[in-house]
Formats: C-alpha cells, structure tokens, sequence
C-alpha cells in the first residue's frame, strides 16, 4: 500500500485538504495528514500484511468542534469497513485501534489537532 494510493481512497470517502506524512508550512489550518506506520510483519505462511496508518486532522485556531467534528467523520466512514480495494492492494479490513478519535492538543498557532490510529489486514 502507497500512501498517495491510501490517501486517494480516503479523500473520495471524506472531503478534505490531504498531505502526505505531515503538514507542511504552507499548509491551510483546515487539513489532514496521512502517513503509515509499520503495523505487523507478514505471514509467513500466508503472505496477509498488516499494516497500518495515522490520520491527523487539523483546525483552524477556535475552530475545536469543527475539527472534532472532521474527525468524527473520518472515523466513522473508516472504521469497520470492509472488502475494499486500495491501489493494488485487496483490503479484508480497516480497523480504528482506538475507540474514538484522540484529542492531541493544539499546535503552536493554538490550532486542534486530532489524532485516528488504523490498522488493516491485507490479502495476498
């Protein structure tokens, strides 16, 4: 799984201002980060991967229920889905490895920030 080809899949589920790995400087205040995170090493017998991934989402300063609200969203069109393609990979499953979305703070610009936390179990 590439990030540009899981990034791809999560923007036709939920409309938003992606970025690959981080946020970068010149970034808007309203946008979501994408980066995968190692997850589990594959079968060795089967060959099923397990990997995994963070979506951060980003608010505007005093704009908390907003982001929350951006976050909330991304959870529920992710969590649980199954029997979906991404890039050329064949994905049995996506789950949240938290139950909600995780409050992280605000940035240094007093901007919120949510953290979502995913796994997934690929096919061979």
């Amino acid at each position: 799984m590439k990030i540009l080809e899981l990034i791809s899949f999560i923007e036709a589920r939920v409309d938003g201002v992606y970025y690959p790995n981080r946020f970068p400087r010149e970034a808007v205040d309203e946008c979501i980060s994408v980066k995968l995170t190692g997850g589990f090493p594959p079968s060795q017998w089967t060959g099923k991967k397990q990997p995994s991934f963070q979506i951060l989402v980003r608010g505007k300063a005093a704009g908390d229920a907003a982001c929350e609200d951006k976050a909330y969203e991304l959870y529920g069109a992710l969590c649980n889905l199954r029997e979906v393609t991404i890039g050329n990979d064949s994905v049995v499953i996506i789950r949240a490895t938290n139950s909600e979305p995780l409050f992280i703070g605000y940035d240094d610009n007093d901007r919120p920030q949510y953290s979502l936390n995913f796994d997934c179990v690929v096919r061979p």
